[in-house]
């Protein structure tokens, strides 16, 4: 009797173990029906135009020329960054150029040809031998498809980063003032006679005072211009006893473009013989860039009188 009551007990328990197991598992998992597709390698698509500044700056200027000690802010154009690039290369005016003179800009939109920064990238002896441009690897030019895209953008416009062509600055040449030196001591020493003391009442805007047939040298201290200063085409003065007739002038004065140092002037040698005494010569002086079809004029007849006597002399009798 007691052996069946433990044979009931022992089934009673496994019914309970075997409940308690089903209980305790998991049903599988689903199934996933995307387990199977192959995605793939993920890539990054680059959309830029890479004749565009901005590619051109990322791929080749910044990383070929931005170099320490190189373009990177210590020397023009400066290809730190796409803006700085731009703002100094486009119609921007250049410090260096070959024997014949033949470069005013370093880049020039629509003409390659005619963009210093594409020849120095060409010319192995722009200016000296080997200075082709980069410099970290002298004689080396740039492979062949940077210098393409160079030169694609650049005959395309050299746009900027919004897609726009520049204008060249619409600025003739300016030259506001003018000194007199004496002809005696010129050009070893530079003395002034045209200084305020040296004028009619001390006053800055009133006739030098000068002596007869005293020789003296002129200079219009050019400040503004697009290309180097020699280069100026059609540089005159003009001698007048009228304030604003110049149609018949009395004189014409042609100078020449001289060098001192690392300036170059435009120099004009005059004499004070032969003109009226006790008489106000009136002065304008003109230039032409070659960008503008006219020339530069100062002062015009629409300024205040003061600046046409400050043009001035006045021959002592």
């Amino acid at each position: 009797m007691k052996f069946k009551n433990y044979i009931v007990l022992f089934l009673f328990a496994l019914f309970f173990t075997i409940l308690l197991f089903d209980a305790c598992k998991k049903d599988p998992a689903p199934i996933n029906p995307y387990s199977t597709v192959n995605y793939g390698t993920t890539t990054t698509l680059d959309t830029l135009d890479k004749n565009s500044l901005i590619a051109i700056h990322r791929d080749i200027f910044f990383p070929k020329c931005a170099k320490p000690g190189c373009h990177d802010g210590h020397f023009d154009p400066d290809f730190r960054t796409v803006e700085s690039a731009y703002s100094t290369l486009v119609y921007q005016p250049i410090h260096k150029n070959n024997i014949a003179k033949s470069f005013y800009y370093r880049v020039v939109p629509d003409s390659s040809s005619r963009s210093v920064l594409y020849e120095r990238l060409n010319n192995c002896c722009f200016v000296n031998t080997n200075d082709r441009m980069p410099q970290d690897n002298i004689g080396t030019p740039l492979p062949d498809d940077d210098l393409l895209r160079v030169k694609t953008w650049i005959d395309n416009g050299a746009k900027d980063i919004f897609n726009q062509v520049s204008l060249p600055r619409d600025t003739l040449p300016v030259f506001p003032w003018w000194s007199a030196f004496d002809s005696k001591y010129f050009p070893a020493n530079w003395i002034s006679i045209s200084d305020d003391t040296n004028r009619i009442n001390n006053n800055g805007s009133l006739s030098v005072i000068m002596d007869t047939n005293k020789s003296f040298i002129l200079i219009p201290w050019i400040t503004e211009y697009k290309i180097p200063i020699g280069n100026l085409i059609h540089s005159r003065l003009l001698l007048s006893y009228k304030m604003d007739d110049f149609s018949a002038p009395i004189r014409t004065v042609y100078p020449t473009a001289e060098t001192f140092g690392d300036k170059t002037f435009w120099v004009c040698s005059m004499n004070t013989a032969g003109l009226l005494t006790d008489t106000i010569i009136y002065m304008r002086y003109y230039c032409n860039d070659g960008l503008h079809s006219q020339d530069a004029e100062f002062p015009t007849n629409t300024l205040w009188s003061g600046y046409k006597t400050y043009w001035s002399l006045y021959i002592k009798p």
